[in-house]
């Protein structure tokens, strides 16, 4: 009875925050990656020697603006030349890396909490002990993140995956083993097992 007693409050005071609290903190993560997208563009050709490929680009696009009505021929050349840029320099390749570190070293160096989880007090714990997660377990949360937030259907179906199972649990979750949980609720959980012990 004690145990049954226990594990129901376990389950009542680590229940998942709302979707909504979720996606809020997730958006900020995704202005912060935006941010470092666009600079990974402006630094990464420095880096590379192709800094005056960049602004060769950059003042063509320059020049289309300030057209009245851009031809749609240039306008197509121009995205064409730019996008085998972005392949020249492994663009995509680079800022998904970037992705997926911020979300390894996020958390795995601050407790689960990558800095939109942590202005709401969310944190990601093993799913089946509510106990920090391995490293095994954040890598494989932190591969799908980061390539749900580069790549855009893979980022809805993750989204809508959420949604619409019983657990309000993201791909991320299911395939690491972990899920999100209020850190308040952790706190008050352990002081509860303290105290009953």
């Amino acid at each position: 009875m004690d145990e049954r007693s226990s594990s129901a409050q376990g389950e009542t005071t680590v229940s998942p925050p709302s979707i909504a609290i979720r996606l809020v903190a997730f958006l900020m993560d995704f202005i912060l990656l935006a941010f470092i997208e666009m600079l990974i563009i402006f630094y990464l050709p420095k880096v590379l020697g192709l800094e005056n490929e960049l602004n060769h680009l950059l003042s063509k696009f320059t020049e289309l603006l300030q057209q009245r009505e851009p031809q749609t021929v240039e306008i197509e050349r121009w995205w064409k030349e730019f996008y085998l840029f972005l392949n020249k320099i492994n663009f995509n390749l680079i800022v998904t890396l970037a992705f997926v570190l911020y979300f390894l070293i996020g958390e795995s160096l601050f407790k689960g909490k990558s800095i939109g989880k942590a202005t709401f007090s969310l944190m990601t714990v093993n799913a089946v002990e509510v106990s920090p997660p391995t490293f095994r377990q954040i890598l494989i949360r932190s591969l799908l993140k980061g390539l749900s937030v580069k790549f855009f259907l893979l980022g809805v179906g993750n989204l809508l995956f959420c949604i619409f199972n019983r657990d309000k649990k993201c791909l991320h979750d299911f395939a690491s083993g972990t899920i999100t949980i209020r850190s308040n609720s952790l706190t008050k959980n352990l002081t509860n097992e303290t105290q009953q012990s």
